[in-house]
């Protein structure tokens, strides 16, 4: 297939051959995760029947923690590597000598970046229903597919940080300190804000003040309790004000990256 000024096939078929087999192992590892999560809390239901469940902390950190790491280490390794790490490698210099053009070659490892989470989301997710409706015999599957659509909308904002951070760096390890300085704060606070949740301090488990961790991270931006209201009588619709939020950070850091990219002088 050809090339354009806009895209690459070319490009975009080496980045599916290189990064195939790390995609695969992420994707089995979330479904594992998924399973024996998932398997722990029809356990734990099932023995347990009083006001404090702790299944619920269980799920919370399922969605908030837990299923975030694999996908969270893909984006920011794809990410540095995509740019600033074949920069540094000089098979940047390669590309860009093909008739390739810059702009070409940013909006094709942009659209691998979106399209390669996408896909990760969409098996685990499918595999989540699955398991939900045949071990835990929940058949409703749509709180699961707007979390999980919500889990990809946050991926998206820290793959186009480390995006951003790897074109705005030639050094591979200056990009990475950037992008994954941000998305190890993200996590660690995200994992310190689980336990200032509120469900989690009303059954008395949580610290009310490490809530204000949950400000300090995009991870806090995905609203959990609202979006587990999509199949009550009265949904809480804060959770799409929040997902446009981390959309627009994917847009603005993507947008800005290709811009640094197709402009900076590269030590070709």
């Amino acid at each position: 297939m050809k090339t354009t000024k806009n895209f690459s096939w070319p490009l975009f078929g080496q980045d599916v051959r290189t990064y195939r087999i790390f995609v695969v192992a992420v994707v089995l590892i979330m479904a594992m995760m998924s399973a024996v999560v998932t398997i722990a809390i029809d356990a734990i239901q099932t023995d347990l029947n009083e006001s404090m469940d702790p299944s619920v902390i269980l799920n919370t950190m399922y969605y908030k923690v837990i299923i975030l790491i694999p996908v969270f280490l893909l984006v920011v390794v794809v990410a540095n590597a995509l740019v600033s790490s074949q920069v540094d490698h000089g098979s940047m210099a390669y590309i860009l000598s093909t008739p390739t053009e810059r702009r070409a070659v940013a909006l094709t490892h942009v659209m691998f970046l979106l399209l390669s989470p996408l896909v990760v989301m969409g098996i685990v997710c499918g595999v989540k229903c699955v398991l939900n409706e045949q071990i835990a015999g929940d058949s409703d599957a749509a709180v699961t597919i707007v979390k999980f659509a919500g889990i990809y909308v946050l991926t998206e904002a820290i793959a186009a940080v480390c995006f951003l951070g790897s074109c705005l760096f030639n050094h591979s390890n200056r990009a990475l300190i950037f992008g994954g300085g941000i998305t190890v704060w993200c996590f660690i606070a995200s994992l310190l804000g689980v336990f200032g949740a509120e469900e989690l301090v009303e059954m008395g488990v949580g610290i009310e003040q490490l809530d204000i961790f949950n400000q300090m991270t995009l991870v806090g931006l995905l609203d959990m309790p609202a979006m587990e209201t999509v199949v009550s009588n009265e949904v809480n619709y804060d959770f799409l004000w929040k997902l446009g939020v981390l959309a627009g950070v994917s847009v603005v850091s993507y947008l800005l990256g290709a811009l640094r990219f197709c402009k900076k002088d590269l030590p070709l």
